[in-house]
Protein backbone atom coordinates (compact mmCIF):
# COMPACT_ATOMS: atom_id res chain seq x y z
CA UNK A 1 0.00 0.00 0.00
CA UNK A 2 1.50 3.27 -1.06
CA UNK A 3 1.39 6.56 0.77
CA UNK A 4 -1.18 7.97 -1.67
CA UNK A 5 -3.54 5.01 -1.13
CA UNK A 6 -3.15 5.33 2.64
CA UNK A 7 -3.96 9.03 2.41
CA UNK A 8 -7.05 8.31 0.29
CA UNK A 9 -8.17 5.66 2.80
CA UNK A 10 -7.91 8.11 5.71
CA UNK A 11 -9.82 10.74 3.71
CA UNK A 12 -12.63 8.26 3.06
CA UNK A 13 -12.70 7.16 6.72
CA UNK A 14 -12.84 10.78 7.91
CA UNK A 15 -15.57 11.57 5.37
CA UNK A 16 -17.70 8.60 6.49
CA UNK A 17 -17.11 9.49 10.16
CA UNK A 18 -18.01 13.12 9.45
CA UNK A 19 -21.25 12.10 7.72
CA UNK A 20 -22.10 9.76 10.62
CA UNK A 21 -21.45 12.50 13.17
CA UNK A 22 -23.52 14.95 11.12
CA UNK A 23 -26.45 12.52 10.94
CA UNK A 24 -26.16 11.78 14.68
CA UNK A 25 -26.13 15.49 15.56
CA UNK A 26 -29.10 16.13 13.23
CA UNK A 27 -31.11 13.34 14.89
CA UNK A 28 -30.14 14.60 18.33
CA UNK A 29 -31.19 18.17 17.48
CA UNK A 30 -34.50 16.90 16.07
CA UNK A 31 -35.23 14.89 19.24
CA UNK A 32 -34.34 17.80 21.50
CA UNK A 33 -36.51 20.11 19.39
CA UNK A 34 -39.50 17.76 19.70
CA UNK A 35 -39.05 17.50 23.46
CA UNK A 36 -38.64 21.25 23.90
CA UNK A 37 -41.64 21.85 21.66
CA UNK A 38 -43.82 19.60 23.82
CA UNK A 39 -42.56 21.34 26.96
CA UNK A 40 -43.30 24.75 25.42
CA UNK A 41 -46.79 23.58 24.44
CA UNK A 42 -47.40 22.48 28.04
CA UNK A 43 -46.13 25.85 29.25
CA UNK A 44 -48.45 27.69 26.90
CA UNK A 45 -51.40 25.58 28.06
CA UNK A 46 -50.52 26.26 31.70
CA UNK A 47 -50.19 29.98 31.03
CA UNK A 48 -53.59 29.95 29.34
CA UNK A 49 -55.15 28.22 32.35
CA UNK A 50 -53.55 30.72 34.73
CA UNK A 51 -54.82 33.59 32.59
CA UNK A 52 -58.34 32.12 32.63
CA UNK A 53 -58.21 31.70 36.40
CA UNK A 54 -56.99 35.24 37.01
CA UNK A 55 -59.66 36.71 34.76
CA UNK A 56 -62.28 34.61 36.56
CA UNK A 57 -61.04 35.81 39.95
CA UNK A 58 -60.90 39.38 38.68
CA UNK A 59 -64.45 39.29 37.37
CA UNK A 60 -66.07 37.44 40.27
CA UNK A 61 -64.12 38.56 43.34
CA UNK A 62 -62.04 41.66 42.74
CA UNK A 63 -64.66 43.53 40.71
CA UNK A 64 -67.40 43.34 43.35
CA UNK A 65 -64.90 44.10 46.13
CA UNK A 66 -63.77 47.22 44.32
CA UNK A 67 -67.38 48.27 43.91
CA UNK A 68 -68.09 47.76 47.62
CA UNK A 69 -64.89 49.56 48.62
CA UNK A 70 -65.74 52.48 46.33
CA UNK A 71 -69.25 52.71 47.77
CA UNK A 72 -67.95 52.62 51.35
CA UNK A 73 -65.31 55.24 50.54
CA UNK A 74 -68.02 57.47 49.10
CA UNK A 75 -70.19 57.00 52.19
CA UNK A 76 -67.24 57.82 54.45
CA UNK A 77 -66.40 60.96 52.49
CA UNK A 78 -70.05 62.02 52.57
CA UNK A 79 -70.18 61.50 56.34
CA UNK A 80 -66.92 63.44 56.75
CA UNK A 81 -68.34 66.26 54.65
CA UNK A 82 -71.59 66.36 56.62
CA UNK A 83 -69.86 66.20 59.99
CA UNK A 84 -67.24 68.73 58.90
CA UNK A 85 -69.80 71.26 57.72
CA UNK A 86 -71.78 70.96 60.97
CA UNK A 87 -68.59 71.47 62.99
CA UNK A 88 -67.79 74.58 61.02
CA UNK A 89 -71.24 76.00 61.72
CA UNK A 90 -70.86 75.31 65.46
CA UNK A 91 -67.46 76.98 65.46
CA UNK A 92 -68.82 80.14 63.83
CA UNK A 93 -71.71 80.40 66.31
CA UNK A 94 -69.53 80.17 69.40
CA UNK A 95 -66.80 82.44 68.03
Amino acid sequence: MSLAELRDLFIVIYAVAGIAVGVFISILIFLVFRRIRSILDLGRATAGKVQDMTSLVSENIVGPLVGIASFLQGVRKALEFISGSSRRKEGKRSG
